[in-house]
């Protein structure tokens, strides 16, 4: 069987720079963020997103936003993991477990303090 970690769409923030805490939405199709590439966007209606208090930080179909990505100066980091339905958990776990060797590589003295799926409901 192939790997489905193709499936997974991925995106990481500073997290120091989110305004907690952050929720799983559907959009209306009439919030807007700004992209990371600056412009301002706004998401299909039904598409899925993620925001904290202070607004969208993440979408489908968009990407992530310009206020919460990571830079050279980050210290602190949440990745958020989109899985479409037919994904179980266990690949989404593996995934994460992948992440973390990943950044692990970049950044040897990295610890996770939470790794944990979340479902709708």
């Amino acid at each position: 069987m192939a790997e489905m970690n193709h499936f997974l769409l991925t995106a990481g923030h500073d997290l120091d720079a989110l305004h907690l805490p952050m929720k799983l939405d559907v959009a209306h199709g009439k919030e807007s963020y700004t992209i990371l590439r600056g412009e301002v966007q706004t998401p299909k209606a039904g598409d899925m997103l993620i925001a904290d208090a202070e607004g969208i930080i993440s979408n489908i179909i968009y990407g992530p936003d310009q206020r919460t990505q990571i830079t050279p100066q980050t210290r602190n980091v949440v990745f958020t993991v989109y899985a479409p339905s037919g994904i179980d958990k266990p690949a989404i776990e593996k995934h994460l477990h992948e992440l973390r060797e990943n950044v692990l590589i970049i950044s040897p003295d990295a610890s996770v303090e939470l790794l944990r799926v979340f479902s709708p409901g």
